[in-house]
């Protein structure tokens, strides 16, 4: 069987057991962030099973993928929203290793032409996730506050980052390969993300 579909569906399970996961978070919690981190793993899971049917139905990758690409897109803004909802109380405020990390992560973004020919969308991502990269590095400076949930967040980012490059160099996308290895970690990164918010639940 192809192993694509094996991942892809692999991916589509977990993050929409994420997804109920944080919604049952979010009620019992009463909290915006497991529910915006629900609509974040809805948005992944989706944008993947597009895929997935696609590759299932016609039995080929699909070259036209805006669907997935707009998905995948709106997940990220979850994402970025969920990581300002953090620093609710607090400003932002120029912090130059902040500025570098996430010019960087523009940089690789449009350079690997992410999420297909369409420049915008690669521009709309790469803002993103630069935007994420700034606010964690930020919050990761001495005296800001941040924790292991930053850091996981620039893992997550350095994952999906690290996927799109290794695709560049993957020809056979039938069989296990370091792109599978890659997407299967980040994958599970991406749900370790509920347990890691759960623990900044203040205790009553």
């Amino acid at each position: 069987m192809n192993f694509e579909l094996i991942d892809n569906c692999f991916q589509v399970a977990v993050l929409l057991c994420a997804a109920l996961a944080a919604i049952a978070a979010a009620l019992r919690h009463k909290c915006r962030r497991f529910l915006i981190l629900s609509l974040f793993f809805t948005c992944v899971s989706m944008g993947t099973l597009y895929w997935v049917l696609h590759l299932f139905i016609f039995g080929n990758v699909p070259q036209v993928f805006y669907v997935s690409e707009f998905s995948w897109l709106a997940a990220y803004l979850f994402l970025l929203s969920f990581q300002i909802l953090r620093a609710d109380q607090e400003r932002p405020s120029f912090f130059l290793p902040s500025l570098f990390c996430a010019l960087l992560t523009a940089a690789v973004v449009l350079t690997v032409r992410m999420f297909g020919p369409s420049y915008f969308v690669s521009a709309a991502f790469a803002g993103v996730m630069s935007a994420i990269v700034y606010l964690a590095v930020w919050r990761l400076r001495p005296g800001g506050g941040g924790g292991l949930m930053d850091c996981w967040l620039l893992l997550c980012v350095g994952l999906q980052l690290l996927l799109f490059v290794v695709s560049v160099f993957m020809r056979d996308f039938t069989r296990f390969n370091l792109y599978f290895a890659v997407d299967i970690t980040l994958t599970l990164s991406f749900a370790a993300l509920l347990p890691l918010a759960l623990r900044e639940v203040p205790e009553k």
